[in-house]
């Protein structure tokens, strides 16, 4: 197992801020979780948002699980880690992330966070490419899914 260090909120770069972020591949019947986002950046997306300042990606992907569905996580697989600049800013004002993204089984009911999530549902795999040529996905989730070949 690799020791997951902890991040500060946001570093300063030549090409300006970047925040860390966190994002979930939930699958259930060959389904993926989205959630259609409330705050930007606006779109279509799977389970996501900041790590939060000295917390560990890990604990990030859980804490936002937990907060905008109200799922327990069961088991978690990283996947991969990248560096994606939004088209849209996000809710700080900042467009270049560096994602961590997991693959995630969880269990519970579902109870999405009213204030952050407008729809929630398990997508198939022909719908989110319908809303990937649609340009309906939030930016960082369609390049996500389409590095995972889900789209």
């Amino acid at each position: 197992m690799t020791k997951e260090k902890k991040f500060p909120r946001e570093v300063l770069t030549k090409e300006g801020k970047q925040h860390f972020s966190v994002g979930a591949v939930i699958e259930k019947n060959n389904k993926v979780l989205i959630i259609e986002r409330m705050l930007p950046p606006k779109g279509f997306a799977g389970i996501a948002g900041h790590v939060d300042y000295g917390e560990k990606p890990l604990d990030a992907l859980l804490r936002e699980i937990k907060e905008e569905t109200n799922l327990d996580v069961v088991s978690s697989c990283f996947l991969f880690k990248k560096m994606i600049n939004q088209k849209e800013d996000c809710t700080f004002g900042v467009k270049k992330h560096k994602w961590y993204v997991y693959r995630v089984r969880c269990k519970g009911e579902i109870k999405p966070a009213k204030r952050e999530v407008k729809t929630i549902a398990y997508m198939s795999k022909d719908r989110l490419k319908r809303l990937y040529r649609e340009k309906k996905l939030e930016y960082a989730w369609a390049v996500i899914f389409k590095k995972l070949k889900i789209v």
